[in-house]
């Protein structure tokens, strides 16, 4: 099965609490709040691409299963991952 899409949030629970836990400054947290971002996904085979698009920004993340992946989040910290 194809994850391949474009997937809308419905809901935000928590949405404040979660942004505040990994670090986004609460003036970007505010921008955001009523904001229903949209998520992207592009699977080809085993190798994924995942973009959330914000209003005047985009966060791309690519990673393939079975592969050590570096990813970075909301808040511009680089991780590394297997998936």
């Amino acid at each position: 099965m194809s994850f391949t899409g474009k997937y809308e949030v419905d809901t935000q629970e928590n949405y404040e609490a979660f942004m505040k836990l990994i670090g986004i400054p609460d003036d970007t947290i505010a921008k955001g709040k009523n904001f229903k971002f949209t998520t992207e996904v592009v699977q080809n085979g085993n190798e994924f691409t995942w973009s959330q698009i914000y209003p005047g920004h985009t966060m791309t993340n690519k990673f393939i299963i079975g592969q050590e992946s570096e990813m970075e989040t909301m808040a511009g910290k680089k991780f590394k991952v297997n998936s």
